[in-house]
Protein backbone atom coordinates (compact mmCIF):
# COMPACT_ATOMS: atom_id res chain seq x y z
CA UNK A 1 0.00 0.00 0.00
CA UNK A 2 2.72 2.83 0.62
CA UNK A 3 4.59 1.72 -2.72
CA UNK A 4 0.97 2.51 -4.16
CA UNK A 5 1.04 5.91 -2.19
CA UNK A 6 4.26 6.71 -3.43
CA UNK A 7 3.77 6.12 -6.95
CA UNK A 8 0.90 7.98 -7.00
CA UNK A 9 3.10 10.92 -6.11
CA UNK A 10 5.79 10.13 -8.46
CA UNK A 11 3.59 9.54 -11.39
CA UNK A 12 2.17 12.84 -11.54
CA UNK A 13 5.63 14.76 -10.50
CA UNK A 14 7.48 12.98 -13.41
CA UNK A 15 5.06 13.15 -15.91
CA UNK A 16 4.81 17.05 -14.96
CA UNK A 17 9.18 17.22 -15.73
CA UNK A 18 7.65 15.11 -18.97
CA UNK A 19 5.52 17.83 -20.16
CA UNK A 20 7.75 20.99 -19.46
CA UNK A 21 10.68 19.37 -21.45
CA UNK A 22 8.71 18.87 -24.32
CA UNK A 23 7.39 22.63 -23.83
CA UNK A 24 10.95 23.70 -23.66
CA UNK A 25 11.62 21.74 -26.53
CA UNK A 26 8.75 23.80 -28.90
CA UNK A 27 10.17 26.99 -28.05
CA UNK A 28 14.19 26.06 -29.31
CA UNK A 29 14.92 27.19 -32.99
CA UNK A 30 15.79 25.03 -35.25
CA UNK A 31 17.15 27.54 -37.66
CA UNK A 32 20.50 29.58 -35.97
CA UNK A 33 18.98 32.96 -36.11
CA UNK A 34 20.72 35.40 -33.97
CA UNK A 35 18.40 36.54 -30.57
CA UNK A 36 17.72 40.45 -30.38
CA UNK A 37 20.47 41.85 -28.84
CA UNK A 38 19.69 43.28 -25.11
CA UNK A 39 17.95 46.43 -23.96
CA UNK A 40 19.98 49.54 -24.51
CA UNK A 41 22.12 50.37 -20.77
CA UNK A 42 20.98 53.12 -18.73
CA UNK A 43 24.14 54.88 -19.51
CA UNK A 44 23.67 57.07 -22.56
CA UNK A 45 26.63 56.31 -25.15
CA UNK A 46 28.70 58.95 -26.02
CA UNK A 47 30.39 59.49 -29.87
CA UNK A 48 33.26 61.20 -28.52
CA UNK A 49 33.94 58.75 -25.92
CA UNK A 50 32.80 55.31 -26.73
CA UNK A 51 32.14 54.75 -30.98
CA UNK A 52 34.60 57.03 -31.72
CA UNK A 53 37.91 55.53 -30.04
CA UNK A 54 36.46 52.36 -31.64
CA UNK A 55 36.85 53.76 -35.01
CA UNK A 56 39.65 54.35 -34.21
CA UNK A 57 41.08 51.64 -32.70
CA UNK A 58 39.85 48.85 -35.88
CA UNK A 59 41.67 51.06 -38.11
CA UNK A 60 38.27 52.40 -39.25
CA UNK A 61 39.41 55.98 -39.44
CA UNK A 62 42.65 55.16 -41.70
CA UNK A 63 39.99 53.78 -44.84
CA UNK A 64 37.08 55.65 -44.23
CA UNK A 65 38.25 59.13 -44.25
CA UNK A 66 36.93 58.93 -47.59
CA UNK A 67 36.82 55.33 -49.18
CA UNK A 68 33.52 54.82 -50.43
CA UNK A 69 32.59 58.17 -49.79
CA UNK A 70 32.44 57.91 -46.27
CA UNK A 71 33.91 59.62 -43.48
CA UNK A 72 33.97 58.37 -40.17
CA UNK A 73 35.55 61.65 -37.89
CA UNK A 74 32.40 63.29 -36.96
CA UNK A 75 28.83 62.57 -36.06
CA UNK A 76 27.54 64.57 -39.07
CA UNK A 77 30.03 62.43 -41.16
CA UNK A 78 28.57 59.53 -40.00
CA UNK A 79 25.11 60.58 -40.78
CA UNK A 80 25.63 61.52 -44.15
CA UNK A 81 27.42 58.23 -44.82
CA UNK A 82 28.84 57.74 -48.32
CA UNK A 83 27.94 55.95 -51.50
CA UNK A 84 25.56 53.70 -50.29
CA UNK A 85 23.44 56.52 -48.34
CA UNK A 86 23.33 57.14 -44.35
CA UNK A 87 25.60 54.91 -42.46
CA UNK A 88 23.51 55.41 -39.33
CA UNK A 89 19.83 55.78 -39.13
CA UNK A 90 19.60 57.08 -35.89
CA UNK A 91 17.05 55.41 -33.44
CA UNK A 92 17.31 52.34 -35.60
CA UNK A 93 20.48 49.95 -35.25
CA UNK A 94 18.97 47.09 -37.87
CA UNK A 95 18.34 49.89 -40.64
CA UNK A 96 21.81 51.35 -40.35
CA UNK A 97 24.44 50.30 -42.58
CA UNK A 98 27.09 50.72 -40.22
CA UNK A 99 25.72 47.95 -38.00
CA UNK A 100 24.56 45.66 -41.45
CA UNK A 101 28.44 46.25 -42.61
CA UNK A 102 29.57 44.72 -38.89
CA UNK A 103 27.69 41.75 -39.57
CA UNK A 104 28.52 38.96 -41.15
CA UNK A 105 26.69 38.98 -44.04
CA UNK A 106 26.40 42.74 -44.81
CA UNK A 107 23.94 43.66 -47.81
CA UNK A 108 26.60 44.80 -49.96
CA UNK A 109 30.18 44.91 -50.12
CA UNK A 110 32.57 42.97 -47.51
CA UNK A 111 32.26 43.05 -43.83
CA UNK A 112 33.87 45.45 -42.16
CA UNK A 113 36.59 45.96 -41.20
CA UNK A 114 37.59 44.55 -44.03
CA UNK A 115 39.43 41.49 -43.63
CA UNK A 116 39.46 41.79 -39.92
CA UNK A 117 39.88 40.92 -37.74
CA UNK A 118 36.09 41.62 -36.61
CA UNK A 119 34.84 43.95 -33.83
CA UNK A 120 33.63 41.51 -30.64
CA UNK A 121 29.78 41.61 -30.33
CA UNK A 122 29.74 43.26 -27.31
CA UNK A 123 32.05 46.36 -29.15
CA UNK A 124 29.13 45.93 -31.86
CA UNK A 125 26.64 46.17 -29.16
CA UNK A 126 28.11 49.50 -28.05
CA UNK A 127 27.55 51.03 -31.71
CA UNK A 128 24.01 49.64 -31.55
CA UNK A 129 23.15 51.22 -28.03
CA UNK A 130 24.41 54.82 -29.89
CA UNK A 131 22.46 54.63 -32.74
CA UNK A 132 19.21 52.69 -30.64
CA UNK A 133 19.84 56.36 -28.30
CA UNK A 134 19.43 58.33 -31.28
CA UNK A 135 22.86 58.59 -33.11
CA UNK A 136 23.70 62.11 -30.94
CA UNK A 137 26.85 64.17 -31.18
CA UNK A 138 27.75 64.02 -27.56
Amino acid sequence: MKFRAHSELVCPFIALIVLASCQDLGTQSDDNTQQPPPPPPTQEVSFQNHVRPIFQRHGCLGCHGGSGGLFLNTQAQVLRGGDHGPAVVPGKPDDSNLIKKLSPTPPFGDRMPQGGPYLPDSTVQVIRTWIAQGAKDN
